[in-house]
């Protein structure tokens, strides 16, 4: 149903046209999984302006791509606001981190999600599976970062609110 996908952007290449990014990912990105070439560029990667992509597809149907790339750790914390935002008030939004995309949540129905991308794209969601499924995406991006750039970096913060907001949804679904 979800395909989700952390890549980090190789810092030895320069994007100087997003028309040729979809054909060309590999040229341009390191997905997430392939721990030996992160931590060959380790040394690289500036922990604190860490730029890549997170591919989001429901279906057939891409929301988020390489075109969108940004700083990803702080995306991935973004969704995580997003997620508690939508969980307390049934609605939230931000903007990419470097960017002017504007990423929007609301729920429509206990179980059913609107999210909305930079307002030309709308979708709606099984609200809970997405959730879920953004949130253990998260929990493994910040997890391999903290693994591949170790000291360098510290996401005990966005992991420890992972653990909370996942609390949150199984408490829902246990109501439900």
């Amino acid at each position: 149903m979800f395909y989700i996908q952390s890549l980090i952007l190789n810092p030895n290449k320069k994007i100087k046209d997003l028309s040729v990014l979809k054909k060309n990912v590999n040229d341009y990105f390191v997905p997430l999984n392939n721990i030996e070439e992160l931590k060959n560029l380790k040394s690289q990667l500036d922990p604190h302006y860490l730029s890549g992509a997170i591919i989001l597809k429901y279906g057939e149907q891409d929301l988020l791509d390489v075109t969108m790339w940004d700083l990803v750790d702080q995306l991935w914390a973004y969704f995580l606001n997003l997620i508690e935002e939508t969980i307390e008030t049934g609605e939230s939004e931000t903007y990419f981190p470097d960017q002017p995309l504007l990423l929007k949540m609301k729920s429509i129905s206990n179980d059913m999600l609107l999210f909305e991308i930079d307002e030309k794209q709308k979708v709606l969601l099984p609200k809970l599976d997405f959730f879920e499924t953004l949130l253990k995406n998260a929990k493994s991006f910040f997890e391999t970062i903290n693994f591949v750039l170790g000291e360098s970096c510290d996401y005990e913060y966005e992991l420890n609110k992972i653990d909370e907001l996942q609390a949150k949804i199984k408490n829902v679904r246990d109501l439900m």
